[in-house]
């Protein structure tokens, strides 16, 4: 979490450091951006990063924190709904919504599966919750299997969904959606489709 004096400059500032932050470790990756040269290219001295961050993992954990809160106001809460179609509309226009989300800010892309892992895993895992306890209630998840166990393995078929298919955007390559979707329902013991 950013230090006070980070968060008492203005937000054009705030939003211009983090922007270039998130470029380095987009750019060269979470592991190898060097802390160094992100803060000079913000063009920011060692000292006032200091009092900015407690380091390279805090502003690492600012820039996840703000593409998760960008990608999850995208993907929108999820409505409990009463049949399967509905189900996979809404899980459609989350999807549609994410995309285009990802279309006005590409940089999100590169940081997607961090961001949902360290950024916002709380709140990205409790839309997984509720979107297999509505599947559930609706019939589509049959599979008998711990809850839990579950959730947070339908969290890392959409994970790896989601970097399966970022690579695929990024490679400009056609992609059927469809496919993380279908091992989603063999995971879930969902009933053929008639």
């Amino acid at each position: 979490m950013p230090l006070p004096r980070f968060t008492r400059l203005p937000t054009a500032e705030q939003r211009r450091i983090l922007d270039v932050a998130q470029r380095a470790f987009a750019a060269d990756g979470i592991e190898a951006a060097s802390y160094n040269q992100i803060i000079a290219a913000a063009g920011i001295s060692k000292s006032s990063a200091y009092n900015y961050f407690d380091g390279r993992d805090d502003l690492l954990r600012a820039v996840l924190d703000g593409v998760a809160a960008r990608l999850t106001e995208a993907l929108g809460p999820w409505t409990k709904v009463a049949t399967p179609a509905e189900f996979w509309q809404q899980i459609k226009a989350a999807e549609f919504r994410l995309r285009a989300h990802i279309d006005t800010r590409p940089e999100d892309l590169a940081l997607i599966d961090p961001a949902f892992l360290l950024g916002a895993q709380s709140t990205f895992v409790a839309w997984i919750r509720d979107l297999v306890d509505n599947g559930a209630e609706i019939g589509l998840v049959t599979v008998e299997c711990d809850r839990d166990l579950l959730v947070q393995a339908t969290a890392a078929v959409i994970r790896a969904g989601d970097a399966w298919a970022a690579a695929a955007l990024r490679e400009g390559r056609d992609l059927d959606p469809d496919q993380p979707w279908n091992l989603i329902r063999n995971l879930w013991g969902v009933p053929p489709r008639p």
